[in-house]
């Protein structure tokens, strides 16, 4: 009976760690570089910074940022049950909008009736969830460019 607990308590512990440890240090500002956001945004943009969390950077240019956040366990909820919550929301005044060619599956979120209010695109990629946020742009070219940072992003998880 001590040895189940003891591997119990054991795999919650590698597991803790892991979540912890992949994060610890700013990573998800190591998933995508400067110059591919500066590229991707047509503009110059500063050095990606880790904001609310270490699972989290933002770079930010003239009139146009972007964030990647790298979705973590929250208030129960795994990063994939977080992303299937997300895709089946049905929040007036917000849309919601499947696209391929990204990670396993993905999603665009936007408000409705809106062309240049910010456009996140969620990727779920294997057992890793992410989004990428873009603000600045049309929405056209918004979704465009945040598949472009996605895509970049999902080879690198």
């Amino acid at each position: 009976m001590r040895a189940i607990a003891f591997t119990v308590v054991l795999i919650g512990w590698v597991l803790v760690f892991h979540t912890t440890h992949s994060f610890a240090s700013g990573e998800a500002c190591t998933l995508i570089t400067q110059g591919q956001v500066s590229g991707a945004l047509e503009i110059s943009v500063g050095p990606g910074t880790p904001i609310a969390s270490p699972s989290t950077c933002q770079w930010i240019g003239k009139g146009r940022f972007a964030t990647l956040t790298v979705m973590q366990p929250l208030a129960g909820k795994s990063a994939l049950d977080r992303f299937n919550a997300g895709k089946a929301s049905r929040m007036l005044g917000i849309t919601t909008e499947p696209i391929s060619g990204v990670g396993d599956e993905a999603y665009y979120v936007y408000f409705s009736n809106t062309n240049r209010a910010g456009l996140g695109l969620v990727v779920k990629k294997g057992t890793s969830v992410f989004e990428i946020r873009v603000y600045g742009l049309d929405l056209d070219k918004a979704k465009s460019v945040a598949k472009t940072l996605c895509q970049t992003v999902a080879a690198n998880i």
